[in-house]
């Protein structure tokens, strides 16, 4: 009878530290998470007519495509947080490019690979189920970076580039990142997707760095202010 109460407690004092460290191992939920891809919102648009009314005119170049007038490249990336205000969160995008480039000997033009960049800053962001941020892409780097093809700027639109972004919070990276191809093995473009995970960080791509704007450096600020959190500008 002595042996089996032993046992018993023997028993039952070895569980206690099993649950214990079972809970312990229960990772906390993290303050901010990205949204769902189909929530993502990539848009060719054009600054509406009431911004520009009253002021100078365009200058004159060979495509008026090119000029402010023409079209931005709009990408608003969903994220929650659950914290009452998270103080600062640092957001960097990057998105997959082609510049046209002379071959050496001339003639045609072939495509470089490029990585375009830019980070948007929010501070004091209140908790909420879903928030956006956003950069832009200016009308000449549209043209530029959309590669050779005609109408190659609607690739973006349609969701056939790579386009990553990661988050920081108080300086310390979230974890898990934004990645438009992550569900594929391989995104449209032969980049991207599960089988090349760090397309961005690739050895022949060129890093295009604050080519994508925050709203702030752009015309449609502020009439669309209500869209993001309170922006921090550097």
């Amino acid at each position: 009878m002595g042996a089996l109460k032993v046992l018993c407690l023997g028993v039952l004092i070895a569980g206690v530290p099993m649950g214990v460290g079972a809970q312990e191992e229960k990772k906390e939920k993290s303050n901010l998470e990205f949204g769902k891809i189909q929530e993502l919102e990539i848009e060719l648009v054009s600054v509406p007519d009431s911004v520009g009314s009253g002021g100078k005119p365009a200058p004159s170049v060979d495509d008026n495509k090119a000029t402010q007038e023409g079209r931005w490249l709009r990408i608003d990336v969903p994220f929650s947080t659950t914290n009452k205000f998270t103080p600062e969160v640092k957001f960097k995008f990057y998105l997959e490019g082609y510049e046209g480039v002379p071959e050496p000997e001339g003639g045609k033009l072939k495509e470089k690979f490029v990585v375009l960049t830019g980070e948007a800053t929010y501070r004091d962001v209140p908790r909420g189920k879903k928030h956006y941020a956003g950069v832009f892409l200016p009308p000449a780097s549209v043209l530029r970076f959309a590669g050779t093809k005609s109408g190659g700027e609607q690739d973006w639109k349609n969701g056939m580039m790579n386009l990553k972004v990661e988050a920081t919070e108080a300086g310390a990276p979230v974890q898990g990142a934004f990645d438009l191809q992550e569900a594929k093995e391989k995104g449209p473009s032969g980049r991207g997707g599960k089988k090349d995970p760090d397309w961005n960080k690739s050895a022949d791509a060129q890093e295009m760095t604050g080519v994508l704007l925050p709203i702030y450096d752009t015309p449609f600020w502020p009439k669309d202010y209500k869209r993001y959190p309170q922006p921090k500008k550097p």
